[in-house]
């Protein structure tokens, strides 16, 4: 048993609670290492310098709040977090420099309006993520925000599923557009009408990206919204009581459940778990998008949802407490978060759109974004995270801002994406950008300096692809030239009418290799070194 293992066996992650209110009140050197890793399951991570200050996460159950949970967020962050919050790729929401001292004040505050942190972290159930559109769209086969809010309310604070041999993602599409990055979750829920008529979902199992990517597979399962609950629990208690998975830490996620099973394996234990034996997958199943919501949509009721670019997903609490007051004045007062960390307003009357459209906030956060800066995703980066090797969110700001000016938009895809991500764990899910930015650690003269691995070709749709590394350890003060030369090959080469996407399809990696080898050649470079992360 790792230590991990042995952690969770001597106190359930939930269980910490007493530890962290003692903690709250007479400081926190008075919690030990095992339950400073516990507070997770509450959604508290400590910052990288070990100062005292804390991230806490919020989850936000398919990025849906209502304007009293954004306004209480937008107050939270501006009184006890300086201001800033991040918008994740999970739809979560993310407050730093938090003190334990004022974390029962932030738990009271948050369960006012109906808000929680447990299973935002750690080996649990995390964060059930859907489609932003869920209930609005015109195209949708099933209502996934009732779906997820079902399966969220199973399973909080539910001590069955609160150990588990890692953590475990659900993510929940009853709309084919924008639909929640399903293929890299654990377990993925993808609207679908059976052939008897019933619409519900077929379920997928075992995504997950990190040092084995991996993307979910189809297990010839259908549901009803009815049945999903029961058949979510099953397969995750299937994953809980997998004694394999407990044996090594790296390999501890449901995808190497399934590569040992197989998803005739898989299913038939989900069967025999059941008592019954659920329908067959529908054939009747959209292909899913990888549409990021940002723009003017209109929805079925015949209102627009506004859906605004955040860059890289940041902004500071005063700023969302605007967002909340524009959505309570031009809509139904909800605000809506994606999974590519931005934002948006539903339930606006084409009356009002241009008022809307008008104000200084929107202004900023644009529905009519430049092409670099609707592309940019990044995790929280060595600024505040112990595992990152770089620095990531005013870099991936920056390089945006840098390839707008640099880059003239020419048939490069609406949807195109670079993911910036600090370290190999892939919070920003580099593996499946058109352009993934990974952080590593290079020797230069002796000394170890931020360095960046970039991938190419990654994607969801129309055929699922993790990005080829491509290029390793370009030193930072080469990124910006390789990428503009990335581009500059794209224009070159590329057919009329032929995306960056549908080009990398038709390039091989070695081809990347060859042509981007002379950029970041530099005096003193150790390409033979190894780094913390070698």
């Amino acid at each position: 048993m790792n230590k991990f293992e042995r952690t969770k066996a001597d106190k359930d992650g939930l269980d910490v609670w007493p530890a962290l209110l003692k903690a709250a009140e007479e400081g926190w050197d008075t919690l030990d290492d095992a339950d400073i890793m516990r507070l997770k399951w509450y959604g508290l991570y400590a910052h990288n310098t070990k100062d005292g200050h804390f991230m806490l996460r919020v989850k936000v159950t398919n990025g849906i709040l209502t304007n009293d949970q954004a306004r209480a967020l937008a107050a939270m962050a501006q009184e006890l977090g300086r201001d800033f919050i991040d918008c994740t790729t999970r739809q979560c929401v993310q407050v730093h420099w938090v003190k334990l001292a004022d974390v029962p004040e932030l738990f009271e505050r948050l369960a006012a309006v109906g808000l929680t942190t447990s299973g935002a972290c750690g080996d649990i159930t995390r964060n059930i993520v859907g489609s932003t559109l869920a209930g609005l769209d015109a195209d949708e086969l099933v209502d996934g925000a009732a779906t997820a809010e079902a399966i969220h309310e199973y399973f909080l604070d539910n001590h069955l599923y609160s150990n588990l041999p890692r953590k475990f993602k659900i993510s929940i599409a009853g709309s084919p557009r924008g639909a929640a990055r399903g293929y890299i979750n654990c377990l993925s829920l993808f609207g679908a009408i059976h052939e008897d008529g019933t619409r519900g979902y077929n379920i997928h199992v075992g995504g997950g990206l990190s040092s084995a990517p991996r993307f979910a597979r189809d297990i010839d399962l259908f549901v009803s919204p009815e049945e999903t609950a029961e058949v979510v629990a099953a397969i995750t208690g299937i994953y809980r009581d997998s004694e394999e998975n407990r044996k090594q830490r790296g390999k501890a996620r449901i995808k190497f459940l399934v590569d040992r099973l197989g998803t005739d394996g898989l299913r038939a234990q989900v069967v025999e778990q059941l008592g019954w034996d659920p329908r067959r997958a529908a054939q009747n199943m959209p292909t899913p998008d990888q549409g990021d919501h940002v723009g003017i949509t209109e929805q079925r009721d015949g209102n627009v949802a506004v859906g605004l670019c955040v860059p890289v997903g940041r902004m500071s609490g005063a700023q969302f407490g605007e967002l909340a007051e524009l959505a309570a004045r031009y809509g139904n007062g909800e605000v809506r978060l994606t999974h590519q960390q931005n934002a948006l307003i539903p339930h606006v009357l084409k009356a009002n759109l241009d008022a809307l459209l008008a104000e200084p906030l929107v202004q900023q956060f644009t529905p009519e974004p430049q092409l670099f800066a609707r592309a940019m995703q990044s995790c929280t980066g060595k600024e505040f995270c112990g595992l990152a090797k770089v620095h990531t969110k005013e870099r991936a700001r920056e390089i945006a801002q840098f390839l707008d000016s640099e880059v003239s938009p020419n048939g490069h895809g609406a949807d195109l994406r670079i993911h910036f991500a600090g370290c190999s764990s892939s919070c920003a899910q580099q593996q499946i950008a058109d352009i993934g930015i990974e952080g590593v650690l290079k020797k230069v003269d002796g000394e170890f300096i931020e360095a960046m691995d970039i991938r190419i070709g990654g994607r969801l749709h129309p055929e699922p692809h993790f990005g080829d590394v491509v290029v390793r350890k370009i030193p930072h003060w080469d990124l910006n030239a390789t990428l503009v030369r990335i581009f500059d090959l794209y224009e070159e080469r590329h057919t009329a009418g032929e995306t960056f996407r549908d080009f990398t399809l038709r390039t091989e990696p070695a081809w990347w290799t060859e042509q981007l080898a002379p950029v970041g050649a530099a005096e003193g470079i150790d390409d033979d070194a190894e780094s913390d992360e070698d």
